[in-house]
């Protein structure tokens, strides 16, 4: 099959399990990665001839603490933000942690690995970024809806996360998967998992929100909120001109 075929293909059988397992199991959105994840391992290695790993983790790592240590740090400045308390409980520390390995592993597999570079075969690299990153955020539109958010910080979210693909397609292009993976897992694990800045999973900090959902996200997090849109739009322009030869 062509890179762009192989690319649907996969996109369609992604969107397939999350319909059926957000239909057989509503109330635990987790389960929903964990299904697809086997698949899209099975499937990707299946049609990329070669994948480029690189040999870096720790840029990634680092863009990604970065990014959301900012909003948290901005949001705590502003008082849009306070730490209730501090608890951690090694059991839900490591379940969450291989959660996020899994996720980040798998989405980067399937979307930088598979459908960003045949999308940039078929169509070139700048075309191949936008695509991907828009498919990379219209799966996510399941997580959206479940989780009640209004027309604003859906919209908000959409682009976000979008924006947030098109940062982890430049680290990509330039360290490889295993840097996208951890700029991926980065801002998830701190995010979700140490911050606790989205409620859909438990973490080291309780926190409490101030001000407008609007701001901050809500208890979706900075993913849905103003600040977060913010942070990452500067990110993707600092990238575009730190590495302007891998988008040509």
């Amino acid at each position: 099959m062509r890179p762009l075929t192989n690319s649907l293909v996969l996109y369609l059988m992604m969107l397939g399990l999350l319909s059926l397992n957000l239909d057989l199991v509503p109330d635990f959105p987790a389960s929903v990665y964990l299904m697809y994840i086997i698949v899209i391992f099975a499937v990707v290695f299946y049609f990329s001839k070669s994948l480029f790993w690189g040999k870096k983790m720790a840029p990634g790592l680092l863009y990604g603490i970065a990014l959301i240590g900012a909003v948290f740090l901005i949001e705590i400045i502003a008082g849009r933000v306070k730490i209730e308390s501090i608890n951690f409980n090694p059991v839900l520390f490591f379940s969450f942690f291989t959660l996020q390995v899994l996720v980040a592993v798998g989405e980067e597999i399937s979307f930088r690995g598979n459908i960003l570079q045949n999308l940039a075969d078929e169509t070139g690299i700048k075309a191949g970024i936008i695509l991907s990153s828009f498919m990379f955020s219209a799966i996510h539109i399941p997580s959206f809806i479940y989780s009640g958010l209004d027309i604003h910080r859906l919209t908000i979210a959409f682009i976000v996360i979008g924006v947030l693909g098109a940062i982890a397609s430049i680290i990509y292009l330039n360290y490889g998967l295993l840097s996208a993976m951890t700029f991926h897992f980065g801002w998830n694990f701190i995010q979700y998992n140490i911050f606790n800045l989205n409620r859909s999973e438990q973490g080291i900090m309780k926190t409490s929100f101030a001000g407008t959902n609007i701001i901050t996200g809500g208890s979706f997090g900075p993913e849905a909120g103003l600040l977060g849109l913010t942070i990452v739009l500067l990110a993707l322009i600092v990238l575009i001109k730190k590495y302007p030869t891998s988008l040509n």
